[in-house]
């Protein structure tokens, strides 16, 4: 969080909002996060006065421990982000956010709290003893817990009744839904539990996400360069529903990227083409929507659009039982919510046999565009699409490739890595070569995704060239 993203914050207060001057007030702060877990999270700044003046406080390692002592104190055991964000003069204000707990109750030095309305308040034993038989009776996933600010008015219920007409169209909902009221289809897509609606639900279909749902934000952003330090041509975010998101998501992308359009021969009807295949982006999207981790309620989905390509990241990493090389392969389906990947199955958006990536792969190939490169970072996973050609600042404008018939390789070497050379050095040592020759060849081990992200920028920066397609493609360099 930078600091002009926590003056917005403070601007919006409320009684998922906390404020502590200084960390001579770690106990109570602590008694809040506890209040938070057991109702639907929340944020604790310490260095705030009660007015919202930002004061900061300096920090030190016993600070720290101290802090972290204290939170060992919450039980069940529970993971809250803790930041610290410069305010100047050496100070900092410290922020703790908390998930919406998913093993309630919790307790803070051994007792219970929650909050009604701002305050902090021991909890009731009434309420304490209900919380532990629901405990002990259920095992539920942050999508499946219940909604308890949200009642069916408080959904999109055009967006629902458009879900089951694309149902109905796709085979997977049967015709006689069209005369279902809202409640019986959300109960049908167990998406409310004896009358209250589950978290699902709200991320799919809610009319107003803010302020208890910060999590449903995309966060969109078009870059003049290659890299994120390249100055801004577009940058904005959008809060909403899933539907809202990818609706959201689809018009900045027709922002800036252009449609190709011509014609084929001996034909008056004109081809467009986009810039990258829509239906593998629409996949990358509903993914990063389906496997995002919700209890991260800082998190955002990241597009951001780039001269050489597109890259959408979202918080929540692969399944330990899927490595990230077996995206290009058949593999079996883990979507970390499932109600919310089956309301898109429905929808006929997407299969459940774990075909999404391979299929994106497929499509890259027949657009004619390098393979989607897959990464983990940041707690994250992101999809990247590289393009044909690198795109303007400008829709409708190329940069274009060099037109010179000779590459020369000395001046191209600035930009590459030494990982890349290595690459080029080994390619000319073979003549031509598959990726599994080349990883062999490899002074060092690395992944074979890696392998294929290099092999893109070089084929990029016109310095090879492939025949072939999956693991028949044989690299070249080019003359």
């Amino acid at each position: 969080m930078t600091l002009d993203e926590l003056k917005e914050l403070i601007k919006k207060e409320n009684r998922q909002l906390e404020f502590k001057s200084s960390t001579s007030e770690i106990h109570k702060a602590c008694r809040t996060v506890c209040a938070f877990l057991n109702n639907h999270g929340g944020v604790v700044l310490i260095g705030v006065k009660n007015d919202g003046r930002i004061v900061g406080q300096m920090v030190t390692d016993p600070t720290c421990q101290e802090i972290a002592n204290d939170i060992r104190k919450i039980e069940p055991p529970v993971v809250v982000d803790v930041s610290y964000i410069p305010i100047g003069d050496g100070k900092v204000v410290i922020a703790i956010d908390v998930p919406a707990g998913e093993h309630m109750p919790y307790v803070f030095d051994g007792r219970p709290y929650h909050r009604v309305e701002s305050e902090t308040v021991p909890m009731p034993q009434h309420l304490y003893e209900q919380l532990l038989v629901k405990r002990g009776q259920q095992n539920h996933t942050w999508e499946e817990n219940l909604a308890y600010d949200y009642g069916v008015e408080d959904l999109d219920h055009d967006e629902i009744r458009k879900l089951v007409r694309h149902g109905i169209e796709a085979g997977r909902i049967p015709d006689e839904a069209t005369n279902h009221s809202i409640d019986e289809i959300l109960d049908g897509l167990e998406l409310i539990e004896e009358g209250q609606l589950i978290n699902a639900a709200v991320v799919l279909f809610a009319k107003k996400v803010t302020p208890r749902y910060p999590q449903c934000m995309i966060k969109m952003a078009r870059f003049r360069g290659d890299s994120e330090t390249s100055d801004f041509i577009d940058n904005q975010q959008f809060s909403g529903n899933a539907f809202k998101i990818i609706e959201q998501a689809n018009i900045f992308m027709k922002r800036h990227f252009s449609i190709a359009s011509f014609y084929q021969p001996d034909s008056f009807v004109r081809i467009d083409k986009p810039t990258l295949p829509v239906l593998a982006v629409r996949e990358a999207m509903i993914n990063s929507i389906c496997h995002k981790e919700y209890t991260q309620r800082s998190s955002a989905i990241t597009l951001a659009i780039f001269n050489n390509r597109m890259e959408l990241w979202n918080v929540g990493t692969l399944p330990k039982q899927l490595p990230i090389e077996a995206l290009e392969r058949k593999h079996r389906s883990y979507p970390r919510n499932k109600l919310i990947a089956n309301a898109f199955y429905m929808k006929g958006y997407i299969e459940t046999w774990g075909t999404g990536t391979t299929k994106m792969f497929e499509q890259c190939r027949e657009h004619g565009i390098p393979d989607p490169i897959f990464e983990e970072y940041s707690g994250g996973v992101s999809v990247q699409f590289m393009f044909a050609e690198p795109i303007g600042p400008h829709v409708g404008e190329r940069i274009g490739k060099p037109k010179e018939e000779k590459i020369d390789l000395d001046a191209k070497f600035e930009n590459l890595t030494r990982r890349q050379r290595e690459i080029i050095n080994v390619i000319r040592g073979l003549g031509e070569a598959k990726s599994s020759e080349i990883l062999e060849k490899m002074s060092e081990s690395i992944p074979e995704s890696t392998l294929r992200r290099d092999l893109g920028i070089l084929k990029k920066h016109d310095i090879l060239i492939s025949k072939g397609v999956t693991v028949n493609t044989v690299w070249t360099l080019k003359k």
